[in-house]
């Protein structure tokens, strides 16, 4: 493809997987969050808050200052393999709407213009229809704390049977979902991982055309799902062109081939990829993340 890949995308990064210190260390998240959102290379960001006031105050104004215009908060530091949005208990959706009140709160005062969030389990094998309207419930409580303060909700779809094991979930089954919240629920997308769709089973360039009326985000990234022994095996999320990963520079060029024919991809709205992607083992993280950029601005020379 002629032309610079920033002038079709706004290129970022997932901090907490670039910095996974960061998610013990609540001075080390502050820090390096600050660091990255005062990068000029970096236009977007995938991010949450660290636990402490002064430490949530110096992060909102880095990024207010920054004048970064697509940032999305991630719940990531939420434990939702102990308690799921999908829960039909009564007190543990008190629980939930507790918790992720605040989390809003604190989008909004980043400036948040998406909320990256996921289901949580079970399985759809093991879902009663409970589950389903539940988190059903669980999505439009979410999208009416969101709209106030001009946030989109960005579902992300997992695999069922791998590793998150959650109920969504299929991209199809993901669509069906916002359709059905149409038109009274507008500020409801999706936030596609390509890294996941191995892991469900799903052809990267048919779930691009499948979600397309409703893609908000992209994360670029890897995945190892042919050795189960392998250390990295699922969900880890490895570099780009990890050994005995899914996703390279040719793979990555067939996504990017797909979204820029859907027109997410454009120079008069440049869609946001964000590269999902740890550090490449005995690599710095400058290095790792030169490596991850040249990865896909390589590919983008393949489209």
């Amino acid at each position: 493809m002629k032309g610079d890949i920033r002038e079709y995308a706004r290129l970022g990064l997932v901090h907490h997987m670039v910095y996974p210190r960061s998610v013990e260390d609540p001075d080390e998240h502050a820090r390096t969050l600050i660091d990255l959102l005062g990068r000029g290379d970096i236009e977007t960001l995938d991010c949450c808050v660290p636990y402490g006031e002064e430490r949530r105050r110096r992060v909102a104004a880095a990024a207010r200052a920054s004048g970064k215009q697509a940032l999305a908060f991630s719940n990531f530091l939420f434990p939702l393999r102990k308690l799921s949005f999908t829960s039909p208990a009564y007190y543990e959706q008190a629980q939930i709407r507790m918790l992720v009140s605040d989390y809003v709160q604190q989008a909004a005062a980043l400036g948040a213009t998406g909320f990256v969030f996921a289901s949580g389990g079970p399985t759809p094998a093991e879902a009663t229809e409970a589950h389903y309207r539940a988190f059903a419930d669980f999505c439009r409580w979410l999208c009416a704390e969101l709209r106030p303060h001009g946030i989109t909700a960005q579902l992300e779809p997992f695999d069922m049977t791998v590793d998150k094991k959650f109920l969504y979930g299929p991209t199809r089954q993901c669509v069906a979902l916002i359709e059905s919240m149409q038109p009274d629920v507008d500020n409801f997308g999706i936030e596609l991982d390509v890294a996941h769709l191995p892991l469900m089973g799903e052809d990267a360039e048919e779930a691009i055309r499948v979600v397309a009326p409703h893609l908000k985000r992209v994360h670029l990234g890897n995945c190892v799902l042919r050795d189960p022994s392998h250390p990295l095996y699922g969900d880890k999320h490895p570099p780009i062109g990890y050994p005995g990963g899914e996703i390279d520079t040719p793979e990555t060029a067939r996504i990017l081939r797909r979204l820029l024919e859907i027109g997410y991809l454009s120079k008069e709205k440049r869609g946001d990829l964000v590269i999902e992607a740890t550090p490449w083992p005995g690599r710095t993280v400058e290095e790792s993340l030169a490596d991850g950029f040249a990865r896909v601005e390589n590919a983008w020379a393949l489209v």
